[in-house]
């Protein structure tokens, strides 16, 4: 579940040998966290790197027919805060109940519409989540150099009034 919230690839190991009960992820699967991690939740749309993956702990797997329902277009809407506030319970620990998840019907053509800017809008994220890992990777590499000697502050006080 934190790779998903975290826009990341599978990360977990496959301790156990598969068993009958176990989901195995295909390109175009819809995952979503079962719980709202810090009041978010991401669901997420499935590409070919992860499939063969099992599904892991605490998620939901929808899996759309693509001649009926874009998966992107199907992520985005039940990403969507106001959907998620309405189809949670709980007070510590918020759990989403997929069945209350509420979804537009528009035609094939128009959801497509919505999923390529559904789309976009996650690029756009994990594009901003990759700048924010390489500033602050950055920023601790920068204060260990001044740190430990082996670089020095500027001389000027440049940019300063």
């Amino acid at each position: 579940a934190r790779d998903v919230v975290s826009r990341r690839p599978a990360s977990g190991t496959a301790d156990e040998e598969p068993s009958d009960e176990d989901v195995t992820i295909q390109a175009g699967d819809v995952i979503l966290p079962e719980m709202l991690h810090e009041g978010v939740s991401i669901a997420r749309v499935a590409t070919a790197d992860d499939a063969g993956h099992r599904l892991g702990r605490h998620l939901h797997l929808l899996r759309p027919d693509p001649t009926r329902l874009d998966p992107w277009f199907l992520a985005g809407f039940l990403a969507a805060e106001d959907n998620l506030n309405a189809a949670s319970s709980g007070t510590s620990v918020v759990r989403i109940d997929p069945r209350r998840l509420r979804l537009p019907l528009l035609p094939l053509a128009e959801q497509q519409r919505y999923g390529r800017a559904f789309r976009q809008l996650a690029a756009l994220r994990t594009a901003a989540d990759l700048a924010n890992r390489l500033a602050d990777e950055t920023a601790r590499t920068l204060a260990a150099g001044l740190t430990a000697g082996a670089l020095l502050p500027p001389d000027t006080a440049e940019g300063t009034r």
